[in-house]
């Protein structure tokens, strides 16, 4: 879960879930309103599949839950708006 309180947004325990995910998802969502496209969602995924080997299971898990919420709440929305924009399928 992404969405935690303000003083573990501003002092993150990477032995906290919560807070991990928090730091995955706000460097994808700062990745993404520097640059709104499909292209930066698919980097961002990218990198994460590339990096997986790399990382503790634990890790992995965080960075995964936190692509999901941010899909979700960033990516759908702005495909939403192409759909709408070029029509659909």
């Amino acid at each position: 879960m992404p969405f935690v309180t303000q003083p573990h947004r501003d002092s993150p325990d990477p032995a906290i879930p919560g807070d991990r995910c928090y730091l995955h998802y706000k460097r994808m969502v700062d990745a993404f309103k520097k640059e709104r496209r499909w292209t930066t969602a698919n980097n961002i995924y990218k990198e994460m599949i590339e990096s997986r080997p790399y990382k503790s299971l634990d890790e992995s898990v965080a960075e995964e839950l936190a692509w999901q919420v941010f899909f979700t709440k960033y990516v759908m929305k702005y495909e939403d708006e192409k759909e709408a924009e070029n029509g659909t399928i």
